[in-house]
């Protein structure tokens, strides 16, 4: 979009409050504009998607509308946290406009917004209220984060409509952060600030190396560059702190290595995932809590899309199969589960061996868009290459286009256990399509046009070369047992390929009462082939069920059945309770 476009759309759109929220559409016919993402594959990931994308666009309590979005960069008192002044206006600038280039939507409304949140910065680069240089206070901390949320999603909005305006405005923001970044970078701030002051602690202002590293690489100006590595150089995880401000500093960190190349950064974020993997807020379901211990009572949407997307940023990075495994589960299991049937996402209590149905609360303010963010990352992270061949890493819904291989992917991996990658366009040559074999798969059985084949399987990857023609398409049959993994005091976890399994109390009410957590498994389980029929509305799971005799804790010589279903079938229904750690003996003569 040019500069003279941009002033038009600005001079057209009042400030005045948009009686319904914004909206994707397809670009006016003649429009020159750098094109999109071919559209993604329709599929189970697609489908979580468009939830959340229908709820952002049309969905009510509350509506996104243009006043409701601006209010946190006047800032004006008639919502939630409009202190952290650009944080829900960033966000959804930023959701919008990668998820339009990466799904192939474009977002024309987004420009007459970008316009309005523009004029609006301070003379100083900033945006909301006034900043106090002499003295910082958490409402200053506030509105750092605020703004550096609105960096971040300014120029990714700038990357898909590229204009002298955003960009300017972006410079603005940097250069306010480099004037104050002696204050902030002192040893007296990062004491004042600590983990007691949570959202508003230190990480307001680590987390400016995600806008930082992206303004260094669309400007390459060193300055920047600098900042962000002096920031990321006092970045520490500290007790009881909020951990969705602690991993959006590491992912800028994970951003200025794929800029700079620098081994330390990429050392720096290894190092600081190994302590994460390594301690007890590492949840079961793959997921990270709101804040670290001891305050790690409840989860937060916003920390399972940052985890989810350091763990593909470390897998891409270095191809270590822990990371990838690392994210994989946490997007089967507890980003699928955080996403609320209205297409929110949010927060969840959870206790020793479950998530109870209290306390669950949709983020509006940050989470629902944040995790909107968090879908293109994990579609483009499903295909990658490497010396010239094709990887197929994750098993979800997907496209790609190289000059090789151009493949779209397919799953009904929650149906009946398998894939399809479809091929689009092929060169002239052979060429190599490696699929790989999850360690939660036994064995992955392939089909190419309907015919069986064997491929060798080396580092986890099943290698297929051959002469490709368009329209061939490749089957893949996941075999996937019943697993049990032993947890401690005679409790067990169970998951089916790469979902957790538990018991809901909306399909297992008999189960639940007082003494809930004692009860105990009598079995080995089965595969519930009845239970599989039930499944088949959007966001259920058949091919992940097993049945259970169980023991009463109340009446143990009354056994039951129960149903173990996988975790993310959460989004399919309203909020419910679960049990994850259950009791487990083998069945008695």
């Amino acid at each position: 979009m040019n500069r003279r476009n941009f002033v038009k759309a600005v001079a057209m759109v009042p400030f005045a409050a948009s009686a319904a929220p914004l909206s994707l559409a397809a670009p006016p016919v003649g429009d020159t504009r750098p094109g999109p993402a071919p559209a993604a594959a329709q599929g189970p990931l697609r489908d979580r998607f468009d939830l959340t994308l229908g709820r952002v666009l049309h969905g009510a309590s509350p509506a996104y509308t243009r006043e409701f979005i601006l209010a946190d960069v006047r800032p004006t008192p008639e919502r939630r946290f409009t202190e952290y002044s650009g944080d829900v206006s960033g966000r959804y600038i930023g959701a919008l406009a990668t998820a339009a280039h990466e799904f192939g939507a474009e977002a024309p409304e987004l420009d007459a917004l970008v316009a309005n949140v523009i004029a609006l910065q301070k003379p100083d680069g900033y945006f909301g209220a006034s900043f106090h240089y002499d003295k910082p206070a958490d409402a200053d901390m506030a509105l750092l984060w605020g703004n550096g949320r609105l960096l971040v999603g300014l120029v990714e909005y700038y990357r898909l409509r590229p204009s002298a305006p955003v960009l300017a405005a972006c410079r603005r923001i940097g250069d306010f952060l480099l004037r104050i970044s002696p204050m902030m970078l002192s040893s007296q701030m990062r004491e004042s600030f600590g983990a007691q002051h949570f959202a508003s602690s230190y990480i307001c202002w680590t987390q400016q190396t995600e806008g930082l590293a992206s303004l260094y690489v669309v400007t390459q100006d060193a300055s920047y560059r600098k900042l962000a590595e002096q920031i990321a150089a006092v970045i520490e995880r500290r007790p009881g702190d909020h951990v969705h401000g602690y991993l959006t500093s590491l992912r800028g960190v994970m951003d200025l290595h794929e800029a700079t190349a620098d081994p330390q950064l990429l050392r720096q974020c290894e190092a600081a995932w190994q302590d994460v993997a390594d301690s007890k807020d590492l949840l079961i379901t793959g997921g990270v809590p709101e804040g670290w211990s001891p305050n790690n009572h409840r989860t937060e949407g916003c920390a399972e899309a940052d985890w989810v997307r350091l763990n593909l940023a470390l897998w891409k990075a270095t191809g270590q199969a822990k990371y990838l495994a690392m994210a994989e589960r946490a997007i089967f299991n507890e980003f699928a589960f955080n996403q609320f049937a209205t297409g929110d996402f949010g927060h969840r209590v959870y206790t020793e061996t479950g998530l109870p149905a209290g306390g669950a609360a949709r983020a509006w303010w940050c989470c629902t868009l944040h995790g909107l963010r968090c879908f293109p990352a994990i579609h483009d992270s499903a295909f990658r290459t490497r010396d010239g061949e094709l990887l197929f890493d994750l098993p979800v819904d997907s496209r790609v286009k190289t000059a090789a291989l151009s493949a779209a992917a397919e799953s009904s991996l929650a149906l009946d256990g398998t894939m399809r990658i479809t091929i689009s366009a092929a060169g002239n040559q052979p060429a190599t399509l490696n699929i790989r074999r999850p360690q939660w798969a036994e064995t992955v059985k392939l089909r190419i046009n309907g015919a069986p084949i064997s491929a060798p399987l080396a580092d986890g990857y099943l290698r297929v070369r051959r002469s490709w023609a368009a329209g061939d398409v490749v089957q893949l049959q996941y075999e996937m047992p019943l697993r049990s993994e032993p947890k401690e005091n005679s409790r067990a976890v169970y998951s089916i390929g790469p979902w957790l399994l538990g018991a809901a109390a909306s399909d297992n009410p008999a189960y639940f009462n007082e003494l809930t957590v004692n009860n105990r498994l009598l079995d080995a389980g089965s595969l519930d082939r009845v239970a599989q029929q039930h499944g088949v509305q959007r966001f259920r799971v058949p091919v992940a069920a097993a049945t259970f005799r169980y023991a009463q804790a109340e009446y143990p010589d009354q056994p039951s059945t129960v149903v173990l279903r996988a975790l993310a079938e959460q989004t399919a229904q309203p909020t419910t309770s679960w049990e994850l750690k259950l009791l487990s003996e083998k069945s008695r003569a």
